[in-house]
C-alpha cells in the first residue's frame, strides 16, 4: 500500500521534461531544441505536468513528444527547478535527451515555434535563469553517454519451503507488478543490450521488457548469487568489460552483487575524482549521499543506472563515468 502524501506533496506541481540535444553539421558543437509558448511569451525546454500516477521519466518521454513530435532517449538526470505557480509550488525533473525518432513538428496553441540554436544562442534566449542553470548543467559534462542500467529483481517468493533450489524461486505477485511497470520504465535509456542472472525472479523481472520491445534476452552465470559468493570481486571486472563494448545495457541481477558493484563504481579511481565533477540524480558529487547509497542496499525493483561518456571510448582505453543515477518504479 503506497505511504499517503504530505500535505506539501499534495499541494506540489510534478512536472517533468529534457533537454533536447543534437550535434552540429560538422559534430563539433550541440544545438538545443528550445519551444515557445504562444501563452507565456517564453522561451523554455519541452516538459509539463505528469498524469496520475505517472512516472517522472515517462512525463518527460511523453511531454517531449507532444511538444516537439520528437521520440528520445533519455540520457544523465540534470538538476530540476522549483518555483510557485499561483501559489503552489511547482518542481520540475529534467534529463538530458537525444532523438531516436524524428516525427513532423505542428505548430498549436500550445507550442508554436520550435527551433534548434546554438548552445550559447539558446542559453541566452532562454526566458528563465532557472532554465539557463538547467542547461549549464548539461554544458558542464558531456552530452552523448550510453547507459549500464543495473537492475535487481523484483520482489521475490521467500527462501526455503518449496524452493530447495535458490535459482528457481519466483517473483511474488509485488514483484510481477513491478516486472510489469520496468517494461516501460527500463525502454527510457535506449539500452541495446539485456542480460540476466539465470535464477527465475531476475528473468522474471526482465522478461515482460524483453517481450515487449522484442529484445533478446540472454542469461549468464556470472549474475548469480553462489558465483559472488565464491568471487566477490569478480563481478567488478565483469562490469568493466562489459562497459568497455560501449554498448548500453540492462543488467539483472541480485542484491549483494549490486552493492558490491555501487561500492566500487562510487569509490572507485575515475569517478569520485574525475577532472570533471561527477553527478548522482543530477546533483554535484557529494560523499554523505554517496556514502548513504553505498550503506543502504538497492530495493527490489530498483536500478542504478551508469552513465558512460560515449566521446571517451575510444581506442584503448575504457569510456569514463560520468553520472549515476537511481531507478524506482
Amino acid at each position: 500500500m503506497p505511504m499517503p502524501l504530505s500535505s506539501e506533496d499534495q499541494g506540489r506541481i510534478k512536472a517533468s521534461g529534457a533537454v533536447l540535444w543534437r550535434p552540429t553539421a560538422d559534430g563539433k558543437d550541440l544545438e538545443i531544441a528550445l519551444i515557445h509558448r504562444p501563452r507565456y511569451d517564453d522561451w523554455s525546454f519541452a516538459k509539463g505536468k505528469a498524469e496520475p500516477g505517472e512516472h517522472a521519466v515517462l512525463t518527460a518521454m511523453r511531454e517531449v513528444e507532444e511538444e516537439t513530435a520528437y521520440r528520445v532517449v533519455l540520457g544523465r538526470r540534470l538538476p530540476g527547478t522549483a518555483y510557485e505557480v499561483l501559489g503552489r509550488p511547482k518542481r520540475v525533473k529534467y534529463w538530458a535527451a537525444r532523438i531516436a525518432d524524428a516525427g513532423e513538428f505542428v505548430a498549436n496553441h500550445e507550442v508554436d515555434e520550435l527551433e534548434w540554436l546554438a548552445a550559447e544562442e539558446a542559453g541566452e534566449r532562454l526566458t528563465s535563469p532557472l532554465d539557463v542553470e538547467v542547461l549549464d548543467a548539461l554544458l558542464s559534462g558531456p552530452a552523448e553517454t550510453f547507459p549500464i542500467v543495473l537492475q535487481r529483481h523484483g520482489k521475490a517468493e521467500r527462501r526455503g519451503g518449496r524452493y530447495s533450489d535458490d535459482l528457481a524461486r519466483p517473483l511474488a505477485p509485488a514483484g510481477r507488478q513491478q516486472a510489469i511497470a520496468l517494461a516501460e520504465l527500463l525502454a527510457v535509456y535506449g539500452a541495446e543490450d539485456l542480460i540476466s542472472s539465470p535464477a527465475v525472479r531476475c528473468i522474471g523481472t526482465v522478461r515482460p521488457y524483453a517481450d515487449l520491445h522484442g529484445v533478446e534476452l540472454k542469461l549468464d552465470s556470472a549474475l548469480t548469487e553462489i558465483s559472488y559468493v565464491h568471487a566477490p570481486r569478480a563481478i567488478v571486472s565483469w562490469l568493466r568489460e562489459l562497459a568497455d563494448r560501449r554498448t548500453g545495457a540492462i543488467v539483472c541481477t541480485h542484491g549483494p552483487l549490486l552493492d558490491e558493484l555501487i561500492s566500487a563504481v562510487l569509490y572507485g579511481p575515475g569517478f569520485a575524482d574525475a577532472e570533471q565533477e561527477p553527478t548522482l540524480n543530477g546533483q554535484p558529487w557529494d560523499p554523505e549521499v554517496a556514502d548513504r547509497w553505498a550503506n543502504d542496499p538497492l530495493p527490489t525493483g530498483c536500478a542504478w543506472v551508469l552513465h558512460f561518456d560515449a566521446a571517451s571510448a575510444d581506442g584503448n582505453r575504457s569510456p569514463r563515468l560520468v553520472a549515476v543515477d537511481r531507478l524506482k518504479p
